[in-house]
């Protein structure tokens, strides 16, 4: 009984909540991230809409983390969120080996438009996002704040 308390503990602390989940850096696994998504956003209290788009949104954080891999690893997902009604997910692809690229970057005339295009749909699902790479790893993040329905 003492371990499950302090397990549960361990997840709810100061009242902030996570989740993680790795899935293969493979766009066929990219509905356990949708599932997951819209598990943790019902359980934060976030509107049938906020459900909604928060699995929009990560399905384009996550397939962009795929742009810049060779899809070999694994997409860890991070979702953390606090009584206040502020979801945080925080994606980062973790390639097999040494960290690689293929080519595709920001600002570069391939994935430019892609990028761009990606950027508008997040800036209208979610409150903020952003995306960096530090050692060759790349990391895209979202937040999303509950929305109280107005009658």
């Amino acid at each position: 009984m003492m371990s499950a308390l302090h397990g549960r503990a361990s997840v709810e602390v100061n009242d902030v909540h996570r989740v993680e989940l790795s899935i293969p850096a493979d766009p066929q696994m990219l509905f356990l991230a949708r599932m997951t998504a819209a598990a943790v956003a019902a359980r934060a209290d976030l509107n049938y809409e906020q459900v909604e788009d928060l699995r929009l949104a990560l399905d384009e954080l996550c397939v962009g983390l795929l742009n810049f891999g060779t899809c070999a690893g694994q997409i860890a997902l991070l979702f953390q969120w606090d009584s206040e009604g502020t979801l945080d997910v925080v994606g980062t692809l973790v390639p097999d080996g040494e960290p690689s690229s293929n080519g595709n970057t920001p600002g570069t005339t391939g994935p430019a438009l892609s990028i761009e295009l990606s950027q508008r749909i997040l800036d209208s699902l979610v409150d903020d996002h952003g995306a960096d790479a530090i050692g060759g790893v790349h990391r895209a993040w979202l937040r999303v704040r509950r929305q109280e329905l107005s009658v």
